[in-house]
């Protein structure tokens, strides 16, 4: 029997979306599929906005649906029953507050398609924080997919719209269930949200994004952050992780929702007795549920180098236990897992000097997550970007102490190198990343670790952390091939 999209917004027939990028076009074409009459309000001019939609067909072989109108200009509700965002939408901006006081919904486009979903034949798991969760997400998905049929979607992925589609277009009708990975940002659930997942988790929160897009309110930022966990409730599950300051915090509301919280970290001491723990002790990562405690691997065989991804492996895993898999494959599949790219990830030894790029750490939690995960060898970093203006004391004075030399490009050169500079002295300004490499591979020694730990994002001078990592990579290419020692 085949299995169809349930209707989340039965009482509204016209909808408006704000925003047609990729994510709009998904909330739309599956608005169209409900039979809602959609308008799509998008800020961008007509020759601009035509220009994305045609690279967003090239690159992912998607149109919208002909008959939703596009309205150009500022967004409004143009006079919708409900409305839906995206991420170009903040739950503050003036146009989602007026439709919210003229009593139109406003659902963010993640609850929209969870609640799409038919009651039978699917379950949803989400992962959010500021950290880790591209990480997490991909490992769960892998995780997941040599047991289940599996679809992964959400932020760094295909919006969870499509990706709905795309499981109920491909359940057979049968019995079975198909598991939704979903990425969950914090942009993508506002306080009054009602994304509701089978089980959710959180990585970790630090200062991130909170300047740029929470006017400086990181009580804001770190509710957003912990959203997926919000309306969590009886039969549900939510994993936090009980080394964070913050996130341990909210371990209380959600059990006297009803929900379980699979306690996770690096210690036993932190998860306690607790019945339901992801954790590491002895040198073992262990799962434990419902009181049965297990051994899952030893960290010492994880492919992922670092603490940090052993916390990425027992969220992962730990968000998996409601869902009954075999543990035997679970351990199988870790072994096969690879990491997402930019995410301290292996380029090259280049004469006796390990490569890292770490492209991906667009803030000083992130850098020291991937500096740690070298232990006590030397270290020569590449660091630099957009400042954020965020706290960057205890970044630097962790590169002091694990640094034998620090490069620094782009924008945050003027304060790393001012407001810094005494308790930095090994930082040195380099004019672009080509030219740090070639600086930081000549102060580097044999066994040294050489690594591109930015702590910044990257659009001062490149595209995104992607294109930053891609350049790194192919200098460090260029640069192993006038060496004659370079393994790959």
């Amino acid at each position: 029997m085949a299995l169809t999209l349930v209707d989340p917004l039965p009482k509204a027939s016209r909808v408006t979306v704000f925003g047609l990028g990729w994510t709009g076009t998904c909330a739309a074409n599956l608005l169209r599929r409900l039979g809602k009459d959609v308008t799509v309000t998008d800020t961008r001019d007509p020759q601009t906005l035509s220009q994305a939609m045609e690279a967003l067909r090239q690159r992912q072989g998607l149109s919208l649906d002909p008959d939703v109108q596009i309205i150009h200009g500022p967004h409004s509700h143009h006079g919708a029953d409900a409305c839906v965002m995206t991420q170009t939408a903040r739950y503050h901006d003036p146009f989602v507050v007026q439709a919210r006081a003229l009593g139109i919904p406003v659902i963010p486009e993640v609850e929209l398609a969870a609640a799409a979903l038919p009651d039978e034949g699917f379950a949803l798991i989400a992962i959010a924080g500021t950290d880790g969760k591209t990480t997490t997400t991909k490992l769960a998905h892998h995780l997941v997919s040599a047991q289940r049929r599996a679809l992964v979607g959400g932020n760094s992925w295909t919006p969870l719209s499509g990706i709905v589609m795309q499981a109920v277009d491909e359940h057979p009708g049968d019995d079975s269930q198909t598991i939704i990975v979903a990425e969950v940002s914090a942009f993508q659930a506002p306080p009054w949200h009602g994304f509701k997942p089978l089980a959710a988790a959180v990585t970790n929160v630090a200062e991130d994004h909170v300047d740029e897009f929470f006017d400086g309110d990181f009580e804001a930022y770190a509710a957003a952050k912990r959203a997926p966990t919000d309306r969590l409730t009886q039969g549900q599950t939510a994993v936090l992780n009980m080394d964070d300051p913050i996130v341990s915090r909210w371990q209380g509301p959600i059990v006297e929702r009803g929900a379980r919280v699979v306690r996770m970290s690096l210690t036993a001491r932190a998860v306690g007795e607790h019945p339901h723990a992801a954790y590491r002790h002895n040198g073992q990562l262990r799962l434990r549920w419902e009181g049965k405690d297990q051994a899952l691997i030893a960290n010492d065989d994880l492919k992922l180098v670092g603490d940090h991804n052993a916390e990425n492996v027992l969220t992962a895993t730990g968000l998996l236990l409601p869902l009954n898999l075999d543990l035997d494959l679970i351990r199988q599949s870790l072994h096969t897992f690879k990491a997402p790219a930019h995410r301290l990830e292996y380029v090259a030894t280049v004469d006796q000097i390990d490569i890292y790029d770490d492209s991906k750490a667009t803030n000083a939690h992130a850098s020291l997550a991937g500096l740690a995960a070298f232990g006590a060898k030397p270290l020569v970093a590449i660091v630099g970007g957009v400042d954020k203006g965020l706290d960057l004391e205890h970044w630097v004075q962790t590169l002091r102490a694990r640094a034998r030399a620090v490069f620094v490009i782009g924008e945050l050169r003027q304060r790393l190198l001012s407001q810094y500079a005494q308790l930095l002295p090994q930082a040195v300004p380099a004019d672009d990343l080509t030219q740090a490499l070639h600086m930081a591979h000549s102060a580097a020694k044999a066994g040294d670790v050489l690594i591109l730990s930015p702590a910044c994002s990257s659009f001062d001078m490149f595209a995104s952390y992607a294109d930053r990592g891609r350049q790194f990579q192919a200098a460090v290419k260029a640069l192993a091939n006038a060496s004659d020692t370079t393994t790959h």
